[in-house]
C-alpha cells in the first residue's frame, strides 16, 4: 500500500516482535486506523505503522502501546499529523500488503498464542511443548535478529492459553525467561497482513 502523507501517521516500537503484534491488535482496535506499514528494523526492533485522522491517530498509538509495554519493552512512539510526501516515500518501503490468502480469512480470525525467547533452543522448546499441550495449528516462527525469536500458534482461546501456558512453563524449566508471551482471544483480522509473512509455508516455499 503507497502512503503520501495524506493523513496522520502513528507508530510504535518495540524490542521483539510478539509486543509489536499486541500493539498493532489494540491500535486496531481501538480507533479507526489502517495498517500501512510493519518493518522488523534490525537489532530486535520492531516497528508497526497506521494511517487515519489525527484524532484517531493518537488514540490507537496510546492504546498500542500500553498494550505492548503490557509483556514487552516499547521502545519508542510517535504521531505524525502532517508527515511530507518523502516521509511517505519512506513509510511506502516497509508496506504491508493484503495476499489473497488473507483476504480469505479476514473476519474468521481464530485466537493467537505468541511466545519470544532469546535464542532458537528455547524457542524449540516452547514450540514443541505448545503443540504436545493442546489442540493448536503452528502458524509462524520469526527471527527478529540479535538472538529473538517468536513462534506463533492459533486454534480456540482455551486451546491458545494453555498451549502458551505448557511452553512458558517448558522453558523456565530449561532455567531462563520466556522474553514475551501472549494470548489475542480475537485477533483483529488485519494482523494477518503481518504474520502470513511469517508463515512456515512462506518460508519454505
Amino acid at each position: 500500500m503507497r502512503y503520501y502523507g495524506e493523513e496522520a501517521l502513528g507508530l510504535i516500537e518495540t524490542l521483539g516482535m510478539v509486543p509489536a503484534i499486541n500493539g498493532a491488535d489494540q491500535m486496531l482496535k481501538t480507533a479507526d486506523v489502517e495498517l500501512i506499514s510493519y518493518e522488523n528494523v534490525g537489532s530486535t526492533l520492531v516497528a508497526v505503522m497506521v494511517k487515519g485522522d489525527v484524532a484517531a491517530v493518537k488514540a490507537a498509538v496510546e492504546a498500542g502501546a500500553v498494550a505492548a509495554a503490557e509483556i514487552g519493552k516499547l521502545t519508542a512512539q510517535n504521531v505524525m499529523a502532517r508527515p511530507i510526501r518523502g516521509v511517505g516515500e519512506i513509510v511506502s518501503v516497509h508496506a504491508v500488503e493484503s495476499s489473497d490468502d488473507a483476504d480469505a480469512q479476514a473476519g474468521r480470525p481464530k485466537a493467537m498464542g505468541l511466545i519470544e525467547t532469546f535464542g532458537i533452543v528455547y524457542v524449540l522448546e516452547a514450540a514443541d511443548a505448545m503443540m504436545k499441550a493442546a489442540d493448536v495449528e503452528l502458524i509462524g516462527y520469526e527471527n527478529v535478529a540479535s538472538g529473538y525469536i517468536s513462534v506463533l500458534v492459533q486454534g480456540d482461546v482455551a486451546a491458545c492459553k494453555s498451549a502458551v501456558e505448557a511452553g512458558v512453563k517448558a522453558v523456565h524449566e530449561m532455567g531462563v525467561e520466556v522474553y514475551s508471551s501472549v494470548v489475542i482471544p480475537t485477533p483483529h483480522p488485519d494482523l494477518v497482513k503481518i504474520t502470513e509473512r511469517y508463515a512456515l509455508s512462506t518460508l519454505l516455499a
